[in-house]
């Protein structure tokens, strides 16, 4: 059963930029009379920004100089494993191997990969790290756009190249494997939630209790602010030409991401055309989304659902999160202009709407 919200929540999506969350977060915190003040530590990774909140530790917790070195190298380890920009990541020399022969990789980067594959399974391929090729092919990616849509003989080409059926993972000894020697696997799509999880096994591993961790949208809290308020993340209306917040979620100990389709498109001949392709036709998805916001017990598994849901489009991605019991909303635009907001069950279940 999905379930349509109210006016109120109709046109909104969950803000995919760390100045949306980080703003509101801090207004929160400047509130007159809320002691203790949190701790804040920010900075950038994987072509974006992060930002930590932390309620004020116990005594004799590590001091923030420390707690910010400990994510920092945690961060740049997830980077030489997993990015497709530092030519001597894990990824990147996988990538660049035409061999057949297992690569070996560390254990993060092996258990990512399984569930990315796991995902492609769960989501009858509509998400799928092998994509990338195909989304360079229409300029999303790298590669300069073109003034045209790429030939259907470009597409069938690129095409070759794509499918998680050509990839395999081994988790002991951890390695990879590739079937076809031109395929090429991208993460990004889930590594930023990824990057969230590692972060809170960090402040996990340190005993902070209560905090709030973001990396370019996607978020993971545990326990409350101080007085015991819920951590609140920005929600903002999904238009190109604006940014407004139009309401908040309450998140305590779970994940939220997002991915959302309304500020990254193009336009050939008066047609718009999403940024999300499709592993399976090579081409943008004809059902879009404008955006889906994932709620999870952690950030890895919430990020990979929302692109699985952009990828599947909105009818097949509300059949794919019944299916699976995945906490989903989507937002599409209508004929007249507004917006369309429709939760899945699980997704109503986990939600939790501050009165307005």
């Amino acid at each position: 059963m999905t379930h349509h919200r109210s006016a109120y929540h109709r046109w909104m999506c969950l803000a995919a930029s760390a100045f949306a969350v980080g703003s509101l977060t801090l207004a929160a915190c400047n509130r007159p009379h809320q002691l203790p003040v949190l701790q804040a530590i920010s900075g950038q990774t994987m072509g974006t920004t992060y930002s930590i909140k932390l309620s004020p530790a116990a005594t004799g917790a590590p001091s923030l100089t420390h707690v910010s070195q400990q994510i920092e190298a945690e961060l740049a380890s997830v980077n030489a494993q997993m990015s497709t920009y530092l030519t001597t990541s894990e990824l990147s020399r996988f990538n660049q191997q035409v061999s057949d022969e297992w690569f070996p990789v560390s254990r993060e980067t092996a258990e990512v990969v399984a569930l990315a594959l796991q995902l492609n399974e769960q989501s009858d391929g509509a998400f799928d790290v092998t994509v990338g090729p195909l989304v360079n092919l229409w300029g999303f990616g790298p590669t300069p756009r073109q003034s045209q849509t790429p030939s259907q003989a470009d597409i069938a080409a690129s095409l070759e190249a794509v499918g998680a059926d050509k990839l395999q993972v081994r988790l002991a000894p951890p390695a990879l494997r590739k079937t076809h020697p031109a395929l090429k696997v991208d993460l990004s799509a889930i590594a930023k939630g990824h990057g969230v999880d590692r972060v809170v096994n960090v402040l996990e591993r340190l005993q902070f209790s209560s905090y709030f961790v973001e990396i370019g949208g996607e978020v993971r809290t545990r326990g409350t602010k101080p007085g015991g308020q819920a951590w609140q993340i920005g929600i903002e209306q999904p238009r190109s030409d604006q940014r407004s917040v139009a309401a908040v979620l309450s998140l305590s100990d779970q994940a939220l991401a997002t991915s959302g389709s309304y500020r990254n498109f193009f336009e050939v001949d008066g047609r718009r055309y999403s940024h999300t392709i499709s592993p399976k036709t090579g081409w943008p998805v004809e059902d879009p989304i404008a955006s889906a916001s994932v709620l999870a017990d952690n950030c890895a598994l919430a990020d990979g659902v929302a692109t699985a849901m952009m990828s599947a489009g909105f009818d097949a991605g509300l059949v794919l999160a019944e299916r699976n019991d995945w906490a989903v909303m989507l937002v599409r635009p209508t004929s007249d202009g507004k917006f369309e907001t429709i939760e899945s069950t699980a997704f109503a279940r986990r939600a939790d709407w501050p009165e307005k």
